[in-house]
């Protein structure tokens, strides 16, 4: 088992890691776009505040077996705007702890695709700033559901591995979410 956590800030949603469609992701793109467009045509409002609360689930050291939870915690708040009717640019900031212990203080800017009313992907790159710096990717993807207030819950599921010094780790952490549209 590791001290250093496997996830560090909020998790984040994007398709799955290693995929390539040459021929096809243009035409795709242009089809769940085109798609989901109807679905959004009044659009969310253009900006929204969130809370999560995150761990992760499971963690692979490199070269190494499958372990189970890593004891991590992460808080993270922040702030988001739509700049389209389905894209929205975020960053959202927060402690992280391991068993009980602070570990780390990241930033998380972001990019979430809202495809659906209920789904999403994101595309999260947590940056840990103290008390050292690391990067990480950590694509994954959510379900959220708006209630009639404007308050949208949201479960979202991401990979995470670490950037800066690649060393063929990865995670799977999972995050409960609060966002609050204005």
């Amino acid at each position: 088992m590791t001290t250093e956590p496997a996830r560090i800030g909020s998790t984040s949603v994007t398709t799955s890691p290693g995929v390539r469609h040459v021929g096809l992701a243009p035409s795709l793109i242009l089809v769940l776009v085109a798609s989901a467009a109807p679905a959004l045509a009044d659009g969310p409002p253009k900006n929204y505040l969130g809370a999560f609360g995150g761990t992760t689930a499971a963690y692979r050291p490199s070269g190494g077996p499958w372990d189970g939870g890593q004891h991590d915690f992460a808080l993270t708040a922040g702030v988001g705007r739509y700049v389209t009717s389905t894209l929205a640019l975020e960053v959202d900031l927060g402690p992280t702890w391991v068993r009980g212990e602070y570990v780390a203080f990241s930033i998380v800017p972001s990019a979430v695709w809202s495809f659906s009313p209920h789904a999403y992907l994101a595309a999260r790159f947590p940056v840990a700033v103290d008390p050292d710096t690391a990067a990480y990717a950590a694509p994954g993807a959510g379900l959220s559901h708006t209630f009639a207030s404007g308050i949208t819950t949201t479960l979202e599921v991401n990979g995470v591995t670490r950037l800066d010094k690649s060393r063929g780790d990865f995670g799977l952490a999972v995050t409960l979410g609060v966002l609050y549209s204005f």
